[in-house]
């Protein structure tokens, strides 16, 4: 009688699981935080340069992300990166506002944490006197 009852209540936890497994995926799939990082490909020394970096979730733009914060740091030197905050503009729009002081290839990475999920795309910038090469780091990466 004991082994009966036991093979009962094992069956209802067993059924209980499954059915909230069941439930919390009803076909909805979660919308992707999405970031367009668009800027200058090429400029010179100490010229002012805006990188835009636009947040969406799904379709809506994101006004109120966790944290977004650019990255920049010069082609072979990223121990020598600097995290920048940038201006928040309206519409989901963030911009990093700067000027380079030495000629090279010039990585930006914007790091956004929102609804969840992070992103984290680059662009590169050619500053002054530099051939346009591939750089030793990928062009764009993002991780939901």
């Amino acid at each position: 009688m004991r082994k009966m009852l036991g093979m009962i209540v094992l069956l209802l936890l067993l059924s209980a699981c499954g059915n909230s497994a069941a439930n919390s995926g009803k076909g909805e799939v979660p919308e992707l935080l999405e970031v367009k990082l668009t800027g200058p490909e090429q400029v010179e020394k100490n010229e002012s340069v805006i990188v835009k970096a636009a947040v969406t979730y799904g379709d809506t733009p994101v006004d109120d992300a966790d944290d977004v914060q650019f990255e920049v740091w010069k082609d072979g030197d990223k121990d020598n990166s600097k995290m920048i905050q940038p201006k928040k503009e309206n519409k989901g729009v963030y911009e990093l506002h700067t000027a380079f002081k030495k000629d090279g290839l010039y990585i930006i990475q914007v790091h956004v944490t929102a609804k969840q999920q992070h992103n984290m795309p680059k662009t590169n910038i050619h500053v002054g006197d530099v051939k346009k090469e591939n750089s030793s780091t990928e062009e764009e990466t993002s991780h939901h």
